[in-house]
């Protein structure tokens, strides 16, 4: 959300004092709060403001497309019936949606005169460049090379938001930047169309033009078209379909070549999940290497495609190897290649290998704790040098390819003991993200029961509907050695057996239910001697209370105190399972 101070400093920073006034919006530009100053300059009661909207006030016009998209802009004109007022727009943010806004008004504009700013609506309306202000970098400046208006994307390429530009000169609103050309396209009045530039150290692809106003260059406006130059390249590959690399690569299913999955793939909402899939979202826009941890079965093939998904280089080639798989002989053909004739039964034209099929995209190394000792030497030569040596040949060729590495062993173990290269293990483990085990966020298991049955429902042509409480109770407490495959699995086994609308116990491999243990603390082992020992002592509803009261302690002890997975368990809803609770507590205090 916008603060305070922020409002002080754009205050501040047009110079209106205490002059302006203060307007408070929110997502549908509707006045939630202004000030007496803002509403005198509006010319209306500040009670008969609140609750409108913005545009029932105000013509808005195009300005109205800059708010709702989160854009800032400065000194632009608003036309309140027959009063013009000069105004600042600063957007609110959470979780990078738009919530609403801070609008300034500066001071009344002359009714007739122009004023000398950057008059954005007719720049929006005259379609002399298109803009598409929820993709599109855009930064527009006067005359002086003022930024006036920015937005959201452009203040994303710099890694900063629109209100730390908005009011800058272009030659110091953009840190590790190439120097602005804006300034030269106004004075030049020649628009520079599909030029690169330097942003933020990266190589974007952009388009600047003269704002012309009677004759007169009144600003100018930059335009980012590609945030990352390698994406043209990357998108021409791919429609181009890369003729060379395909027919060399000969063998190479499109269904490897490609990623399948992106974050929204991955399911949990566990904290640990949520946490960790926030992280791959940082660190897949960088290009460093990325270590993936985790036991057998946690997913670390899922985190590798969505790493790829959220990358610059997700137009180009994810490519994967397990290098467990794969023979020690033919590890090193398959990685790099090899030249004609290399060797007895060669592919004639030779053949490439994965790291050169996944030039400019990513390359995922799974089990790289089983990676040969020789075969980690060149390995690491291609990552320090980006280039490699096919099989057969003497002519060295740069790769640019980023690796992501998975494993299930110890690395630092497999160091010490001498078995894996010291200097290869720091080069993957620039990033490491560790994937935990299954029975470290069971709070995500009926999310990902619920993900499988939908998707057995598809293949199976069956309309299940979900696990019974029986069945849910063993899954809950298992350990799941296995992770999300053995999960899967077992949902796929019972599919092979389900009859009716529900997942039973019966339909659970047994060994399941061996490992479910007694998990019922506070519940008689033997229920018959229980139930005797009350029949008579006490009416049937109020021995029905008592063991209902034993069921939510059990399932709250068994859920480790999580009350939404415990009442999940029961079959309840949350609200009901806390009037249980409190009627428990009023009759343990009652007791008292």
């Amino acid at each position: 959300m916008v603060q305070v101070a922020e409002i002080t400093e754009l205050d501040g920073r047009t110079g209106c004092g205490n002059a302006s006034g203060i307007v408070r919006l929110d997502a549908d530009l509707g006045i939630s709060y202004l000030d007496a100053a803002a509403a005198d300059l509006i010319g209306m009661p500040v009670e008969s403001l609140l609750g409108r909207r913005l545009d029932e006030v105000a013509d808005l016009s195009e300005l109205s497309t800059l708010m709702k998209s989160g854009t800032v802009f400065n000194n632009q004109a608003l036309q309140v019936g027959k009063r013009r007022l000069a105004c600042d727009f600063l957007p609110s943010m959470e979780s990078d949606q738009l919530v609403g806004g801070i609008l300034s008004v500066l001071r009344l504009l002359p009714e007739q005169l122009s004023d000398p700013s950057i008059d954005l609506k007719a720049l929006l309306q005259s379609g002399s460049t298109s803009l598409d202000l929820n993709y599109d970098g855009i930064v527009i400046v006067d005359r002086e090379g003022v930024v006036v208006m920015v937005n959201q994307a452009f203040a994303d390429i710099l890694d900063t938001t629109p209100h730390a530009i908005i009011g800058k000169h272009v030659s110091e609103a953009y840190p590790n930047s190439q120097s602005s050309k804006l300034p030269a396209v106004m004075e030049s009045a020649t628009p520079q169309i599909g030029i690169t530039h330097y942003l933020n150290g990266k190589q974007v692809y952009a388009s600047l033009y003269p704002i012309v106003k009677d004759g007169q260059v009144i600003g100018g406006v930059g335009k980012i078209l590609f945030k990352d130059i390698r994406e043209i390249t990357l998108i021409a590959n791919r429609l181009q379909g890369a003729s060379e690399t395909r027919a060399a690569a000969g063998s190479v299913a499109r269904k490897e070549s490609m990623s399948r999955y992106d974050v929204n793939s991955i399911v949990g909402q566990s904290k640990k999940m949520q946490d960790l899939k926030e992280s791959l979202l940082r660190v897949a826009s960088k290009n460093s290497n990325i270590l993936l941890l985790g036991e057998s079965g946690t997913g670390k093939e899922l985190f590798a495609h969505a790493i790829h998904a959220a990358s610059n280089r997700r137009y180009a080639q994810f490519v994967k190897v397990n290098c467990a798989a794969i023979p020690e002989h033919l590890l090193e053909s398959e990685l790099f290649g090899y030249a004609e004739g290399a060797f007895t039964g060669a592919r004639k034209g030779g053949q490439l290998g994965k790291f050169e099929q996944a030039h400019l995209g990513t390359i995922f190394l799974d089990e790289i704790g089983d990676m040969p000792l020789y075969m980690q030497a060149k390995m690491l030569r291609v990552l320090q040098e980006r280039e490699l040596t096919p099989l057969g040949s003497n002519a060295p060729k740069t790769v640019d390819v980023r690796v992501v590495a998975a494993t299930n062993s110890n690395l630092e173990a497999l160091v010490r003991e001498g078995k894996f290269r010291q200097d290869l293990y720091y080069r993957l483990k620039v990033v490491t993200l560790c994937i935990p085990a299954l029975r470290e966020r069971k709070e995500d298991i009926r999310a990902l029961s619920i993900n499988f049955i939908q998707q057995f429902n598809e293949e199976f042509g069956l309309e299940v509907q979900g696990l019974s409480l029986e069945a849910r109770d063993v899954v809950m407490h298992y350990d799941w050695p296995g992770n999300v495959r053995e999960l899967r699995n077992v949902i796929e086994s019972a599919f092979n057996v389900v009859t009716g609308p529900l997942i039973l116990k019966d339909h659970l491999p047994e060994q399941l239910s061996r490992m479910l243990g007694d998990g019922n603390a506070g519940i008689p082992h033997d229920i018959g001697p229980y139930l005797r020992a009350r029949l008579g002592s006490k009416p049937l509803p109020a021995i029905v209370e008592e063991f209902e009261k034993l069921l939510v302690e059990a399932a709250i002890q068994f859920c480790n105190g999580n009350k939404l997975q415990a009442a999940d368990l029961l079959g309840i809803s949350r609200q009901w399972l806390y009037k249980k609770l409190q009627k428990k507590h009023h009759d343990d205090a009652s007791d008292h």
